[in-house]
């Protein structure tokens, strides 16, 4: 009976609670990567460009990063185990044995290794290739496997129970890129970027045939399922079909892009190949091309028939799998493997509370992490192109994301359900932001104009053209009365976001992000440092990136987000501590502290997130004379305005840190909505930026009546009343 092709969406959702528990560190099972020095978890498992591994039947799935290897069913997405042994660096190449049971890997060293897929267990090889190991292919019977280097252009043959070396075959003038046995196991056949494709015996050794012809790399060979021909396919796109016992060229398949995979349906009357985002499938008979299987934004970098030839399968870029109808072309499912973020993560953001984490990447998803489990809780799938920016509103109710696609989503974060999608007039999306206050969402564009959205009914209020510059990144101050843009042309722009009137230019910016401080007195992109009350350049700061920047909560600490992260104190603005440990070859491109500021979130090139320990950096005394010392006692402060319409700010102070709580209740001493605002420094929460807020809704937010309610504050162990006059 035919297994049922999963709903890409309700699998992608259902990983989180299957194969997506992160240990401490990020990864599940088998043996850890050392974290960098001064950082408390990693998050993903890290870019990988290494083709994934499909087993003969579609069944499994191996994926491999410069963290480990990974096993997982390839119907169901569901992670099975991290290899032991995988932690020394990524595997340049994979392959299953015929019968599923051993996995080898090639290492970027030139070793060799073979798993046991059942157990776990593995065995190294005594000998290495010299440079990365590119290609491998396993015999019919399964107890050989053909290997090449990078740098010693041999072909090497091992016994796969021993795991010892047998015979090297050598001939090619460049590198060897693949390599397949003939069905019966007697022909080994090599494609090699010297531009030709060779034969070899198996039994000595030596070379039968050489097909020339080929106007670039060979990257692909593959044999028929009766041994009568060979296809090999090139760089430049073309396929060529060869007598495989004379080594006569039969035909030749064009192809527009590049062909670095090749397999033959079981019975031998199609054959698919290609790579990148388009795969292909011909009629072997006629030559005829046949359906497209593309896959969206994900590159395909491996295919394989399925047994009954029924369907093709494809292991992609970030680790997805895709399967279509050989008969239409349609394309049945993805699988979108959802804790692997696809290239760089882009942006990362805290919820209020800093119970969870939010991040994008280089595709089209967003990534929802419980930072205290370390676990991927929910993945967001929707948007059609990259998502460049996201943020959550004021009270964590909800989670803003602006995409390449033209359009802002909203979602629930608790579900994980989509709530509306905003679509303005101009281009792609590159910033989004929230009013303090939640009323309103700001989102830039690559047209050059500024959507400003009220939140509450999901319209379009004001659109700011600042055309024809590209708005790279938007901000509120702490206050709402104005808004901030980076432009293509190097340049701030402050707004008022009420009348949408332009009220200055500042000169000198890049291309990033902007931020206020949280006391709204600073205005920082990159390196740049203006006064927000007057424009006046306060200084520049040598070695800050031009992308992400982030203040601490408490004001004492800039980022600019480089490699490596520096951190800057924010009154005097020398430089405080560089976080070494940032050594792996990744670059920062995001950075997000905790409200708390005891975490700092980088989102990396390589795919994965770094959780820092900020503990160290803010134990440290401030600067004597710049900072406002610490409040004296914890207290719950007068909420203005008081009476209020629509909504009021309740401020607080913190003597410590402490978990903080805000309840309303009416008079009746019912209570009407809770505000948990998560743990919070020691510190002033007075003005509108750092104050808890109450729109005067209800818990399910159905407005209230007009009355007297109470605000009750719980800051560890103190509870502190107040009362306020909502007044309609």
């Amino acid at each position: 009976m035919r297994r049922p092709s999963p709903d890409p969406v309700l699998t992608s959702v259902a990983l989180a609670g299957l194969g997506l528990l992160l240990a401490r560190d990020g990864l599940a099972g088998g043996e850890t990567v050392p974290l960098p020095e001064g950082t408390i978890a990693r998050l993903g498992r890290g870019e990988s460009w290494v083709r994934p591994a499909l087993s003969a039947d579609g069944t499994r799935l191996a994926v491999s990063s410069k963290y480990g290897l990974w096993l997982r069913d390839g119907h169901t997405g569901e992670e099975i185990a991290r290899l032991q042994g995988s932690a020394d660096g990524s595997r340049r190449s994979l392959a299953f044995s015929p019968d599923g049971s051993i996995l080898a890997g090639g290492g970027a060293d030139g070793s060799v290794r073979f798993w046991d897929v059942e157990s776990g267990g593995y065995k190294d090889t005594a000998e290495k290739h010299r440079g990365g190991v590119l290609a491998m292919a396993f015999s019919p019977d399964g107890t050989t496997l053909a290997t090449t280097g990078g740098e010693d252009k041999r072909i090497r043959l091992w016994d796969v129970e021993t795991a010892r070396h047998e015979a090297t075959l050598a001939g090619h003038r460049w590198d060897v890129l693949s390599v397949a046995f003939s069905p019966d196991g007697t022909t080994l056949a090599s494609g090699s970027g010297d531009g030709t494709a060779r034969l070899w015996s198996v039994e000595d050794g030596l070379p039968t045939a050489t097909l020339e012809g080929h106007g670039h790399w060979v990257h692909a060979v593959a044999f028929s399922p009766d041994g009568s021909l060979l296809a090999s396919g090139t760089r430049d796109g073309e396929i060529r079909l060869w007598d495989a016992a004379t080594g006569a060229r039969r035909t030749t398949l064009p192809r527009r892009g590049g062909v670095y995979f090749l397999a033959f349906s079981p019975d031998g009357a199609t054959l698919v190949g290609g790579g990148g985002r388009e795969v292909r499938l011909w009629d072997v008979a006629s030559g005829q091309s046949g359906a497209s299987l593309q896959m969206g934004n994900y590159r395909i970098l491996s295919v394989t028939f399925s047994p009954e030839g029924r369907v093709v399968v494809s292991g992609g870029q970030r680790h997805t799998v895709g399967r279509w109808d050989v008969a239409s072309g349609a394309l049945e499912s993805v699988l979108h493997f959802a804790g692997e973020h696809m290239g760089r993560v882009r942006s990362v953001a805290f919820s209020p509370d800093g119970k969870s984490l939010a991040s994008t990447g280089d595709d089209n998803a967003v990534r929802l992490w419980d930072v205290d489990g370390r676990r991927l809780r929910a993945f967001l799938p929707g948007h059609q192109r990259r998502v460049t920016s996201v943020v959550f509103s004021p009270d964590g109710s909800l989670l803003a994301t602006g995409s390449q696609d033209l359009t802002v989503r909203l979602w629930d974060p608790a579900s994980g359900r989509h709530m509306a999608t905003l679509r303005g007039p101009a281009g792609r999306v590159g910033s989004v932001a929230f009013s303090p206050d939640g009323s309103l969402l700001a989102n830039g564009d690559w047209h050059g104009q500024i959507l400003l959205w009220s939140v509450a009914d999901r319209r379009l209020k004001a659109v700011l053209d600042a055309y024809p510059e590209t708005v790279w990144s938007v901000a509120f101050a702490p206050d709402g009365r104005t808004l901030a843009s980076a432009h293509d042309d190097d340049t701030i722009r402050l707004w008022d976001p009420d009348t949408g009137e332009l009220r200055s230019v500042l000169e000198g910016g890049t291309r990033g992000s902007v931020a206020f401080s949280p006391d709204g007195r600073t205005l920082a992109n990159g390196g740049w440092l203006w006064d927000a009350e007057t424009g006046e350049l306060r200084t520049t700061l040598e070695g800050a990136a031009t992308g992400s920047v982030a203040f601490s909560p408490d004001g004492r600490i800039y980022t600019g987000g480089s490699s490596p992260i520096r951190l800057w104190d924010a009154h005097t603005w020398e430089l405080r501590s560089i976080l070494k440990g940032q050594g792996d070859g990744s670059v920062v491109i995001s950075v997000a502290f905790s409200p708390d500021g005891a975490t700092l979130a980088s989102g990396n090139s390589d795919g994965t997130i770094l959780l820092w320990d900020m503990s160290p950096h803010l134990a440290g005394p401030t600067s004597v004379g710049l900072s406002q010392p610490l409040p004296d006692r914890t207290a719950l402060l007068a909420s203005y305005p008081n009476p209020f319409n629509p909504e009021t700010w309740i401020p607080f102070q913190l003597q410590a840190p402490a978990r903080v709580r805000l309840t309303i209740h009416d008079v009746r001493g019912a209570r009407v909505r809770e505000i948990d605002l998560g743990r919070r420094p020691a510190g002033w929460y007075r003005a509108s930026g750092r104050a808890a807020r109450w729109d005067g809704r209800g818990q399910r937010g159905e407005p209230l009546a007009s009355g007297v309610y109470f605000a009750r504050l719980q800051a560890g162990a103190i509870v502190q009343m107040r009362k306020m006059l909502l007044l309609k």
